[in-house]
């Protein structure tokens, strides 16, 4: 429990220089959470805010693919949602393309459709693809 240590050694130095207790585990606490802060932002997103993503991203292909809308709608909706979670570039990440994958399959697309879709999405790029077919088949 080193942040335990630190704040009682702080409580200890700071009540010995005369501040508050309130001051004192008020400043402790605002240098934990910074320390957390820039570690979680150092080591990337937590599965938890991937799977978010890929949930967005699979509920917002299920919607898409009923309501029959426009493909340039489609990439500005996941530039949208991609913003919403931090990701920059979507077309770089697989969570999308996972993502994708999963909402055609839960929007009940057939084989065909999947593979049109998937030629649309990859644009050639057979990562891309597999991610498609990963998130279909999950």
């Amino acid at each position: 429990m080193r942040v335990s240590s630190l704040v009682l050694a702080g409580l200890s130095a700071l009540s010995l220089a005369g501040c508050s207790i309130s001051d004192s585990v008020s400043a402790s606490f605002d240098s934990s959470a910074s320390s957390l802060e820039s570690s979680a932002s150092s080591s990337g997103s937590s599965s938890a805010d991937r799977e978010s993503y890929r949930n967005d991203v699979r509920d917002y292909t299920d919607a898409y693919v009923k309501s029959g809308g426009q493909f340039d709608n489609f990439t500005r909706g996941l530039t949208e949602i991609a913003k919403k979670h931090g990701v920059s570039d979507w077309e770089a990440d697989q969570d999308t393309f996972v993502g994708i994958g999963a909402g055609l399959k839960k929007a009940g697309v057939t084989p065909t459709q999947l593979e049109v879709w998937k030629s649309n999405l990859a644009n050639g790029d057979a990562t891309r693809a597999a991610s498609i077919q990963k998130g279909y088949g999950q």
